[in-house]
Formats: C-alpha cells, structure tokens, sequence
C-alpha cells in the first residue's frame, strides 16, 4: 500500500436515505425560483463517485448552468478573520469592542443593530440564551463556528431530507468541533439524537461545504456554505464548470469549456497549478479519495517542483511536511487538517 493510499482509509460514508430520484426531487424543492425552467443539466449516479450533475443537451463554454441559494451558512470563525461581523447581513456592528458587537441579550453572537431584532436572529438568540454562554463578553470562535451546525434546527421538512440526503463522510475528528463548541456553554444539549443530528451535520460540511467569499464594507468575508446541488459536482483535475458567489449566500455555476450532452459536469477542488502529487494529498487528506482522472494517469504530469511543504495541525502540535519527488519518502497523518499549503519553485 503507497502511503498517499493511507489518507483514504478508515473514513466511512454515512447512510445516505434517499435515491437519486428522491434527491433530484429535493434539489427542484430546494432550488425554488432559482431553478431554470429548463435545466441544462440532472442529477443521475456518477461512475466518478456517488451521484452528479450531468448535461441533458449541448453546453457553450461559457453558459450558466445554475444560480443556488445556500441550504445552511454561518462564519468559518477563522484564525486571522475579524469575528465582529453580523452573522446575518456580514456588516460591521457598531463600536471597537467585542462586547459593543455582541448581541444585547446574552447569546453572545455578534449582530448588527438591524439584524438584532429579525426574526432569523430571534431564533438563534433564544437558543444559545438556553444553553448559557460562559463569556458574554468576548466572540468566542467556537461558539460562532457552530452556528451553520445548530442552524439545521431550523430547517424544514424537505430541507431536513435533503441534508440526509447529502454525501457525509464520517470521522471521530470531526466530532471534536461539537465538543469544542459544548465547552463554552453551560448547558449545552446532550441529547443522543441532538448531537448525532448535529454530526451528521458536520461530516456533510466537511463533505460538502465551500468557502464563499464576498466584500462587505470594504472587507473580505468568508462563510462556511452548504450547497447541496454545487456540492455534487464532483471533481477532475480537468474540469469543465467553474463557479464564483455573488454574495456569502448565492454560488453561480458557469461552464468553461462546450459540455456533450450526456457528459458529467465536473470542478476541480484543487488549484489547477498544482502539481499531481499536491493534488492527490491535498484530495487524501481534505476529502479522503484519491483522484483517478486521466490528468492524474498521465505520466508526463508528474514533474514536480523541487518541493512541496504542506502544513498539518495535529491537536495541539503543528506539523511540517516536506512532501519529496520520491513519494516512498513521505510522511503523511490520517488525522490532519490542512492549513495552508505553498509551492516552492
């Protein structure tokens, strides 16, 4: 077994409750008014992986497939981003402080004061209310990280099957985030079922999730989004479709070269520069399967630079690779998540 192999192993795929049929039905629901009146696409099983999105008629490069309004959103609550940002509209609240950005009744959210008494927030409010924030006074990332989980409470029926409905690879890792969340509440839920609700919340974003970017105020702001129909684009190295936001909560879908019809529409997850051997840790490590596509088969694209360096967080303990041209030689965690990664030339 080479030891890229050891990146996909040990990561099951939870239960998916719904056919094919079923989850295209979800998707129009989903959609809403945003769905074309004529798609120029469906959603059929993909012999890449799990279901995709497939062209039912000739595409221009060019042509836009899809706009689609996000199922569940909230702040990725990174290191280095500003964490006084509304978790609605994105704007900047009032003040210089953490606490003049937090809301005024004690969820400790940060909310503008117009967002304060919308309905959207009302909900949230009274909920982390109920589980008592340790700090009232400080934006806590943990807290606001979960936010986009505990927003599946919130969702109705339909849009509840859908997210079961989605992709969900399992992980102990990924628990730790709802751990690290109950550690800033006094009364955090429990419940069996809640937290495996809120898990099975968290593989599909970690699944499925992108990271979209807008300006607000002068500023970038980036949100973790779940798109359930963007998110069944699956991944070539040479991809036919590309996507942009035009704002945190909206992914526009737009073909880059002309699509057969009957062929699948396909992103790539990677940047297009990168090297074979890049791409296959980074896809190992990030999304557990290791890329076949004839980009990846083709020998003549294995020229690398003269190193890779690839930043891993292990716990507590920052880890550097240095990932060599002889792939014997590399060292690689089946529990890591990446950080950053640079290409030395």
């Amino acid at each position: 077994m080479s030891q890229l192999q050891v990146l996909t192993e040990d990561v099951p795929q939870m239960e998916i409750s719904a056919s094919t049929q079923e989850l295209a039905a979800l998707i129009d629901d989903h959609l809403g008014p945003l769905r074309p009146t004529s798609p120029a696409w469906q959603v059929a099983d993909s012999p890449i992986s799990g279901r995709g999105i497939f062209a039912v008629r000739p595409i221009a490069k060019g042509e836009q497939l899809f706009r689609e309004h996000t199922l569940l959103v909230g702040p990725t609550a990174h290191r280095g981003r500003n964490l006084r940002t509304c978790i609605n509209c994105y704007h900047l609240p009032a003040g210089d402080t953490d606490a003049e950005a937090l809301c005024s009744s004690g969820c400790g959210l940060p909310v503008c004061g117009e967002c304060v008494e919308s309905p959207r927030h009302a909900l949230e409010c009274q909920l982390f209310r109920k589980w008592q924030p340790k700090d009232v006074q400080h934006i806590d990332p943990r807290a606001l990280r979960i936010l986009s989980v505990v927003r599946c409470f919130f969702l109705n029926e339909s849009q509840r099957k859908l997210l079961y409905a989605m992709q969900a690879n399992a992980d102990r890792y990924y628990m730790r985030e709802v751990q690290r969340a109950a550690e800033c509440f006094e009364h955090f839920p429990h419940d069996p079922d809640m937290l495996e609700y809120f898990y099975r919340t968290v593989c599909a974003f970690n699944t499925n999730a992108f990271e979209s970017r807008c300006q607000v105020d002068g500023q970038e702001i980036v949100a973790r989004a779940l798109f359930p129909l963007a998110g069944m684009l699956n991944h070539q190295c040479t991809p036919n479709a590309a996507h942009h936001f035009e704002d945190g909560e909206t992914i526009v879908v737009c073909a880059t070269e002309n699509i057969a019809a009957g062929s699948e529409i396909t992103m790539s997850y990677t940047k297009l520069l990168w090297s074979t051997l890049a791409r296959k840790m980074f896809l190992g490590m990030t999304k557990h399967f290791m890329c076949q596509c004839p980009r990846c088969q083709d020998p003549t694209t294995h020229t690398l630079a003269p190193s890779i360096c690839l930043y891993l967080h292990l716990g507590h303990k920052i880890l550097m690779l240095a990932l060599l041209i002889n792939e014997s030689m590399l060292i690689v965690s089946t529990r890591g998540q990446l950080l950053n990664s640079r290409l030395f030339t």
